[in-house]
Formats: structure tokens, sequence, C-alpha cells
């Protein structure tokens, strides 16, 4: 019997247009690997025509446990499905799920097709739990983090007070194939190599995940890795895999300026010729940069910043906990134009608990200031707010609105709208649900980044994106500057597009399978 299958989900529309390195699963079989255990990753996004098939393929190799990675929304009815498949095809085997949803949600572990969670990190949890499954042990207490079924009843062992911090030598990248095409970035086709500088997050965003998940540290919330480990892993990524897109993963940056200026310095004494985009850079952070700062970023490569300014309105932001202001907002937008190599993608969130109308017409002007301002910017999609598990909002919705959270799993899959039906609040009126529309479906096209994007990619989807994008952004922008949210057909008809893309690349997808089949 195998030891370990690691299997990323299905996780939605959004595959379709990116899909990056199945990373949580890859951290998660760091030290099983280290270990000597024979582990397997299946990428069910990479096998979407047929992917029950390539499941049912791997579960006759017979393993002993199989990790599924869950977050919250779409992604959580493939993970369902697959356990269910597991546990009828394969009912020796063990099922345990990880990832952000049962890290929050400990209850989860009560379904019957699965047997542990494993909540927060799960590298050192994953090891100690193949062991004591190759072992035969019945007490499960000495494992950190997990939550498992006994007797009828169910045990939440205790999370570790300490950050996960690997060494990248010990990062089993080559469980998948890092450079696969199935890797590509949305429109520009390019791999990235993701790079984690520092762990944890010391803000308190009211929204946010991250709160809750690192209450239990011990100390800092917000730890960073050596400097010259950082400059190693990415060059690791340079050698090994000729990567020359890397990704900073951090969930927040810049909180120590001169260290990621160290960093810069290092990058382009040694000449990697690299390009560099920032998961997270909050505004508050680029508000301390001054233009040397700025000057020695964009020597070193970097390009992509992701800014969550999430709203333009200072009372909403204040709802928020962003610590940040709409003054704020735009001056820095204002500095960054100074700089045409760097890209600003800002990213926003409508509709939390206590929003208005009148909050969302400042966003909209926020909005189309910073687009008027710098060129380069990108503007989000714009999420509806989510009652994501442990933020503090959803306190807040349930004490003033009487929201009733999701309970079921059923329920939870409903959170995610870009595969559910659109996420109405009951704090919304029906010209704020309106305008939200309006502002997410313009958002593809105030700021031309189809055009941009896409320049070099000549397949009709993406030539016929184009042309659509150069029709709409004149209406799209008389909408927006008389608040004209009514009738908003483009809305139904951007849906009616996702499925065609999705339609489109599995299309693509079993095309090339095939293809690689008649090479074989």
């Amino acid at each position: 019997m195998n030891d370990v299958l690691m299997i990323y989900p299905i996780l939605g529309t959004m595959d379709a247009m990116v899909m990056d390195i199945p990373l949580s699963v890859i951290y998660a079989s760091a030290h099983v690997v280290k270990k000597g255990y024979d582990v397997q990753i299946l990428d069910l996004r990479c096998h979407r025509t047929h992917w029950k098939e390539v499941l049912r393929g791997h579960l006759r190799k017979q393993y002993k446990l199989v990790g599924i990675s869950v977050m919250t929304g779409s992604p959580l009815r493939n993970a369902v499905e697959v356990s269910r498949i597991i546990r009828a095809e394969s009912p020796a085997t063990k099922i345990v799920w990880g990832g952000p949803h049962p890290t929050v949600l400990p209850e989860t572990v009560e379904n019957p097709y699965i047997d542990y969670t494993i909540r927060g990190y799960g590298s050192e949890p994953l090891l100690k739990l193949i062991e004591a499954l190759h072992a035969d042990e019945e007490d499960l207490s000495r494992i950190e983090s997990l939550s498992y079924k006994k007797d009828g009843k169910i045990f939440h062992n205790k999370r570790p007070d300490r950050f996960e911090m690997l060494d990248f030598h010990d990062i089993p990248y080559d469980l998948v194939d890092i450079t696969s095409p199935d890797y590509a970035r949305g429109f520009s086709g390019e791999i990235l190599f993701p790079v984690f500088s520092a762990i944890g997050c010391p803000y308190k965003c009211a929204f946010c995940i991250s709160p809750a998940t690192y209450t239990v540290i011990n100390g800092p919330k917000w730890m960073p890795y050596d400097t010259q480990e950082v400059l190693a892993h990415i060059e690791y990524g340079i050698k090994r895999y000729g990567a020359k897109h890397i990704c900073i993963m951090d969930d927040t940056c810049f909180p120590d300026l001169e260290r990621m200026r160290r960093i810069f310095q290092l990058i382009i004494e040694r000449e990697l010729n690299i390009t560099l985009e920032f998961r997270g850079a909050r505004v508050n952070e680029l508000d301390r940069m001054d233009d040397a700062f700025l000057e020695i970023l964009v020597r070193a490569g970097g390009r992509m910043l992701m800014v969550g300014f999430e709203s333009g309105s200072d009372r909403v932001l204040e709802i928020m906990k962003k610590g940040i202001s709409k003054d704020q907002i735009i001056r820095v937008n204002r500095k960054l134009a100074r700089y045409p190599e760097l890209v600003p993608h800002y990213n926003l969130i409508y509709g939390v608990p206590g929003e208005r109308y009148e909050d969302l017409l400042e966003t909209k002007e926020t909005v189309l200031q910073l687009v008027r301002d710098n060129p380069n910017c990108y503007i989000g999609f714009g999420s509806d707010w989510k009652p994501i598990p442990g933020s503090t909002l959803v306190d807040v919705a349930v004490k003033e609105f009487h929201y009733r959270p999701p309970i079921t799993i059923e329920e939870w899959i409903e959170m995610d709208s870009s595969d559910a039906k659109k996420i109405v609040h009951s704090w919304y009126s029906r010209k704020h649900n309106a305008l939200i529309k309006l502002m997410q479906i313009s958002s593809f096209v105030i700021d031309d980044k189809i055009l941009k994007s896409s320049r070099n990619n000549t397949s009709i989807v993406f030539t016929m994106l184009r042309v659509s994008s150069r029709m709409y952004k004149p209406i799209a922008m008389m909408r927006l500057r008389y608040n004209i949210h009514q009738l908003l057909i483009e809305y139904y008809l951007w849906r009616f597009l996702l499925w065609v893309l999705r339609s489109w690349k599995k299309t693509e997808d079993l095309f090339r399978e095939k293809a690689a089949v008649i090479d074989e």
C-alpha cells in the first residue's frame, strides 16, 4: 500500500483564468517527503474534463492516507465529491482535510466522509499522522493541530503556538511539474515561482481570516525569514526551474522596509534579472516608501503590487479596521504613477456589514480617480463580502443585522460568488446591489487590463475579449460617471462569457491531453 496522496481540488470558474502551482499541498508534504515516505500530488485542476477517472486510477494504487487542501466557498464542492469517491472506491483509505476551512471551522471533521482534519500549518502534523497510521497507534492525542473521531466523540488537539517555518531545501517542488503550461498566469501565460520572505501578518483587518488564524501564536504575529535565505530561495528557483518571474507570497510584504531594501540590493548586485510580484502590499506600507526605495524596487525587478485598499470610504475603512484612509490611497497611487514599471493591482471588497449606498458611491469616485491619476493601475473585480469564518465582521453582521452565517458545507459552498448566484445581503438596497454589479463588470475595461495583458495572445477568444473591451469601455465609463446601474444586461453577458471561457479551457485541456497520449 502506498503512503500518501495529496489532492488539490478544482477551485471553480477562476481556474480557467489563473492557476498557480498547488503550494498548500506541496508545503504540507515537506516533512513527510523528508522522512522518506512516498508522496504523490494530484492536482485535479489539470484534469477538469475527466478528473473522476484520473482520481479512480490513482485510488487503484491503494493509499494509506489521502490529504485534501480545502478553502471555503466553491472549492468545497469538489472536495466533498472527491472525499465521497474515495470513501466508496477505497474504504480502507483514511481521509484528512487541511487548509483554511477546517482551520477556522474545527467542526468540519464531523462530516462522515472525513476521518481527520489538520488545523493550521500541516507539514509536521501530517508526518505524525502517517507515522501513527503505519504503527497502528490508537492514541492520536499527541498530534498537534489534529481533529479526529474516536468512540463516537470528537477530539480537537491544541494547535502549536509557533509558526511552521520550512527550510526551502525541504520544500518538495518536484512533486509537481511547476513548469507545466497548466500553471500559466492569466492572459500572459507566464509561470511564476513562489517564495515566502516572511510568515504571518501583524494587522487585524475585520474581514480577514488571518487574525483568527494567528491568535494561537505566542509572540509576534509576523516573522521574517533570514535575508540570505530569501535570496538563496530565489536563486534556487532561477537555477533549478529557470524561473524569471518571482512572486513574494507574504500576507504583507513591507512591514520592514530596510529589510526589503537589503534584499533588493542583493538582487541587483547578483544581477539576477528577474521580475518581482508582491501578493501583499498595504497602502500604509507603500505610503512610507520614499523615491529612493521605489527606485531600488524597480531596479530589482519590481513590477506587480497587489494592493488591497478594499474601499474608498473612510467610514467603511474604519468598519474594516484597515488602518488607512482614502487620502492615503490617492496619495500612494499618485506616487506609484511616477514609476510606470510598477503596476498596482487594487483589490476591493463590496457590501461589508454597515456599508451604505453612499459609501459605495465614494468608493466608485475613488476608483475613477485612481484610473485618472495612474494609467498603469489595474482595478480588481472586487468581491462581495463573504462571512469568512473567524473574522470579526461576522460577529458584527450577526449582532447588528441579524445575519445567519452558513452552517452546513452546502451553505458554505454558496459563499463563492464566482460560481454561485451573486451574494446579496440583507443590508443591501436594490440600487446598492446594482451598483456593486456595475463596479464589478466595469472593472474589466476601465483600466484596459485586457488590452495590456493579453496583447501577445492571438487566440480567437482573447481577440474577441480585446474587441469587447474596446466596445464596452465607453459605456462602462458613462454608467459609472452618472450612476446608471439599471438594466445591467452586460453583467449577465459576462456570466455567460465565463461559461464560454470555462468550456474553451476544458476543450483545450482535452485536446492537449489527447495529443500527449498520441505522442506516447
